[in-house]
Order: C-alpha cells, then structure tokens, then sequence
C-alpha cells in the first residue's frame, strides 16, 4: 500500500480503503488534507522527506522550503529535551504515543501539541525513518486550564469522585475549607470514610437518580463538615465516564442560612398571624368599647341639648312671669282701688249723694279704668309674645315671620337677664326682612348667641354691649351679624368653638353645647352658614350668619 498505508492508523485505512479504494493517491489526499502536524524525517540526519498542510498550517513554514533540511535547522522544538526524550522512546519501544511538547512556530509562538511517533521502513531501511504526528491543542489546555481555575476557585464545594464507591478523585478550594482538610487528605479516601453525608441513604437516592437521568438538579441533602457543624446543601451534579469508570462531578451549594432565614420567616409569619388575629380581637373589643362610649355620649349629648332648651326655656319663663308681674300687679292696686270706690258710692246712695261726690266718682273710675287697661294690654303683649316664643320654641314648624318682630320678641323674654346683667342691646334690623323659615330655631340661635356673650364675653366687665344687625346681602341672602365689645376669644379655641363639649368654663355654667347647637340649627335646619371672628383680646367676637329667605324644604327635627 506504500508509505503512507504504513503511516495512517489502522481505523483510518480501513475508511480509506471502504469509503475511497485502494488507491496511492486517494492515500495521499488524505495525508494533505488532515488537520493535524503530520512529518517524515530520516532518523540519521533529521531530514524532512516529507510534510502535510497541516504542518504548514500550525508551524508557518511551507513545504518546499523544508524538504531535504534538518528539522534542527527550523527550530520547531521549543524544548529540545523533549525531542531526545521521544527519540529515546521511540528507538526503546518503535513508537511513543500522546507526548505532550510545545512546539515553536515560524512567528516565534509557541503551541502545545500532542504528539504520535513511529518508526517505519523506507526502501527496504528498517527503522531508517520516523513518522511525526502532531495536533495542536492550545485552545483545549487553555479552556482546560480555565475550566480547572473556575474548579479550584469557585465559592460553591466542587468534588470529582467514583459513582460507584465514593472515592474523591478531585476536589476544589472550598471543599478543603469546608471539610478543614487538605487536599491530599481528602483524594482517594470514600465519602463514607470521611463521614460526610449525615444520612447514607440520600447518597444512595442521589445515585439512583444520577444513574437514571445522568444529571440532578438541586438535590437536598444534608452535609457533615470537618468541624462537626451540619450544613444543609443543594447538589447539582452530573455523570460522565473516564477510562472505563463513571464518575460523578457535583456542586454543592450551602442553603442553611437561606433555610434557616425561611424558617425563621415561616415562623414570623406564625406568629404575625396569631398577632394579628390577637391585635383583631383586642380592635373589635376597642371598636365595640367605643360604639358604646359614642352612644353614650350622644345619649349625653341629646340629654344636654334638651337641658340647654329646657334651661332657655326656663329663663324664658322667669323673664315672662317677672314681666308680666308689674302690670298685673298695677292691675290687682287698681281693681282693689276701684272695688272701695264702688263701695263707698255705694253706701252714699243709700244715705244721699252729691252731685260733686258723683263727679269725682266717675273722674276717678275712669282714671282706674284708664290704668287698668293700660296695665292689662301691656299684660296681654306679653302673654302674646310668650305664646309666640314659646311655640316655636318646642317645635320646627316653618312659617313666614318677620326678623325685627321675630328678635323684638326674643329680647322681650331676655329683657329681666339683660337688667340683672347690665347688658345693652342695640338693633339695627331691616323691618322688610320676611323669612320662610323655622322661628323657634333661629330664636334659640340668638338666644344662645347672646347668653354666651353674657357668660364668657362680659365675664369681667362692668356693662355690656351687643349689637344685633340684619340687612339683606348683595345675593339676595340674609346677613345677621351679633357682635359684642367684650374680651373676645382666645386663638387657639376659636377654630374649637363649635365643637361639642368644648368651653372655658365646665362646672362654671357652661356646657360646651350652647354654641355646638347654634352651628348645628344654622347648617342644618335653616340652610346657612355661620362665621366666628375674633381678631384680639378685649376687641369682642363676632358671629355673622348668611341665612336664605326661604329655608330648604328638607326633614330635619329639633330635638324637644
């Protein structure tokens, strides 16, 4: 078959010889095509007697210019040594196999190669010349070295060990670490000898599904340490074989603060729900604790605002009676008066009687009557005014009446409290103001408007004044404003003073409704807004109320 049939390894000339023929010269492509460095030099004088593409390839240098020369000449050994080793090998044994030599390239670089020799027979010379077979596997060491690097450097345990018995054939840095132990102490030595699995059976479930699929994923298991500590980790590994044995290669991936901190959450959320579901409870006891405490307080509330109306109403009744007591009483002096008149005309009759008696008689019973109808209708205004308040007082019913009336009337009933408590009151009311509205309220309104400037307004002072306006707005609405000269208010309470409960003077006289039920009447049932101002001390207050003239048609009721 010639040279090159002596050259190629069997496996090689048996395709040839299937796939190509026989042929010298189908031999010969195939010795030019291959990849690899492939050389024939005369073992007597190193001379090159023949070189592949290959070689020009990987050692830069073309053919022509190497056949006949001494490869020495080309330098292509980057270490000498190791050609006098392989040539010793190969005059020893005819042949040396995957010697691993680095070889310089005609730019001066060097490459790794793995290199074949054997000896071979040319023209009848046994063992007269050497076949060279080199393949260039830089990039492989490179990745090799790299893959080795990532092995050894990683922060994750990596081991290499035998499936079958657990003998550790290579483990990285972190391994070491962990297990406290060298590297030589570790190779060659079984996971069952060094005690590293804390259950035996979980190495052996992991072989079963290692050998099943080739490769596992996250596999809990539970690892013994050098140091006695119990470490939970997550394996990754896969299986490959290497010289007839399967082996396992395994990243072991430490999770026992990851678990431990989920434990710890699962926990936490334990117990946040058992908080929770107490902190729920203790809410719903609270929330039940304050209905009731809200409950009692409008029950307190309802109780106060009737207080305050029946204590108005009260007062209304003194001022009435004490009022109505002057002129009934002028009343009772004259009608006694005239009762011993008509007496004594009486038993003049009988006896004779004058013409002068019978004059002064009638001059002095018409003087009486004269003052006793005076007297009565002064009475009567009165009980009029009384009925007036006192309706609307105990009820909401609407009806059309005129303010000025309306207030002349208030201040009538108030008159008795305003004396006692040197209090004036000016007016300045439009007479053509006509509402559509609920009387009783509103009256309440001004009632309680001038008994707080009474009670808090004129606290210190020797006389009072307040000034009652109501004039039509620009709108078309209602401007009453109630203004006093008294020592004003505070401003820190004046944005509380329509809050309920809230005054200066608890267990004093005041409630801290009276201004609560004013705001209350004005917003709600009378369709208005109401403003407080009071800009300094000793400068007064003022309340301006902005009504409509027909109040809204709606179903509000007064408390009674």
């Amino acid at each position: 078959m010639g040279l090159l049939s002596r050259i190629l390894p069997d496996s090689l000339k048996r395709w040839i010889v299937t796939e190509l023929g026989d042929a010298e010269e189908k031999f010969t492509r195939v010795f030019h095509t291959s990849a690899d460095w492939i050389v024939i030099t005369r073992l007597s004088d190193s001379k090159i007697v023949e070189a592949n593409s290959g070689f020009e390839a990987i050692s830069g240098y073309r053919r022509e210019e190497v056949l006949g020369h001494p490869i020495r000449d080309f330098n292509v050994w980057a270490i000498p040594e190791q050609r006098d080793e392989l040539i010793e090998e190969l005059m020893k044994k005819g042949q040396a196999r995957n010697y691993l030599a680095k070889m310089r390239t005609r730019d001066g670089s060097i490459r790794d190669c793995l290199v074949n020799c054997t000896l071979i027979a040319l023209k009848g010379d046994i063992h007269s010349h050497a076949v060279w077979i080199a393949r260039d596997i830089t990039d492989q060491l490179i990745a090799s070295e790299q893959a080795s690097a990532a092995f050894r450097l990683t922060p994750d345990c990596m081991t290499i060990s035998n499936l079958r018995d657990g003998t550790y054939i290579e483990v990285n840095s972190a391994f070491e670490r962990e297990m406290g132990l060298h590297r030589k102490d570790i190779i060659g030595k079984t996971s069952q000898q060094l005690n590293v699995w804390q259950d035996a059976e979980e190495r052996a479930h992991l072989v079963m599904l290692l050998r099943k699929n080739s490769t596992v994923s996250d596999f809990p298991a539970t690892i013994k340490l050098g140091n006695g500590k119990i470490k939970e980790m997550l394996i990754n590994c896969a299986l490959f074989e290497s010289r007839g044995e399967e082996l396992m290669i395994a990243l072991l991936h430490d999770v026992t603060e990851i678990r431990a901190a989920a434990r710890e959450i699962l926990n936490l959320n334990a117990n946040l729900e058992l908080r929770v579901a107490e902190r729920t409870t203790e809410l719903q006891k609270k929330n039940f604790e304050l209905n009731c405490a809200l409950e009692t307080l409008n029950i307190a509330k309802d109780q106060l605002v009737q207080s305050e109306k029946l204590a108005a109403l009260g007062a209304l009744v003194a001022g009435v009676a004490h009022e109505l007591n002057t002129p009934i009483g002028n009343s009772l002096t004259v009608a006694s008066t005239q009762e011993e008149m008509i007496k004594k005309i009486a038993s003049q009759i009988d006896t004779g009687i004058k013409r002068s008696d019978l004059k002064n008689f009638l001059a002095e019973i018409g003087l009486a009557t004269d003052i006793l109808m005076r007297n009565l209708t002064r009475a009567g205004d009165l009980v009029t005014s009384f009925k007036h308040v006192a309706v609307d007082r105990t009820s909401s019913k609407r009806r059309k009446f005129s303010l000025s009336e309306l207030t002349a009337e208030i201040l009538l009933t108030m008159n008795p409290t305003l004396s006692q408590e040197k209090c004036r009151i000016d007016t300045d009311i439009d007479p053509t103001i006509i509402l559509d509205s609920f009387p009783g309220p509103l009256g309440q309104v001004l009632i309680n408007l001038i008994n707080n400037a009474i009670l808090h307004g004129f606290e210190s002072f020797a006389v009072g004044t307040i000034r009652i306006y109501g004039h039509y707005s620009e709108t078309g609405e209602i401007q009453i404003s109630i203004h006093d000269n008294g020592k004003g208010i505070p401003a820190d309470n004046l944005r509380r003073v329509f809050e309920p409960f809230f005054t200066t003077r608890l267990g004093q006289g005041g409630s801290g409704m009276g201004l609560h039920i004013v705001h209350n009447l004005v917003t709600g049932l009378l369709g208005g807004q109401i403003m407080v101002t009071s800009n300094q001390e000793n400068a007064g207050t003022q309340f301006q109320i902005t009504l409509p003239l027909v109040a809204p048609y709606i179903d509000v009721a007064i408390n009674e």
